[in-house]
């Protein structure tokens, strides 16, 4: 019984040794560092890409560009290139 009650007053002694030592505490990551004012820099604004204000292209306006586009070809093509050509896009 005094032999455990010697172990147990031991090691609250070592444990409270370790921990009042500054280099102790700073090893096993138990002290606070405060953050030194002097050090903080200063970031930069945000800012934003050239191109943020386009919008993407809807594929509605894409499908109406494009037909737009077969159109003008088509309207030198003979009759039988424009059946050939509807035959081929089915």
């Amino acid at each position: 019984m005094m032999k455990k009650f010697g172990i147990a007053v031991t090691a609250v002694l070592v444990c409270g040794a370790l921990t009042a030592c500054n280099a102790t505490k700073e090893s096993l990551g138990l002290s606070k560092k405060a953050p030194d004012e002097f050090m903080v820099s200063t970031r930069a604004p945000l800012s934003l890409p050239p191109e943020y204000n386009l919008l993407p292209v809807a594929e509605d306006s894409y499908k109406i560009e494009q037909q737009e586009a077969r159109q003008a070809e088509t309207e030198d093509m003979t009759g039988a290139e424009k059946k050939l050509l509807a035959k081929m896009e089915r």
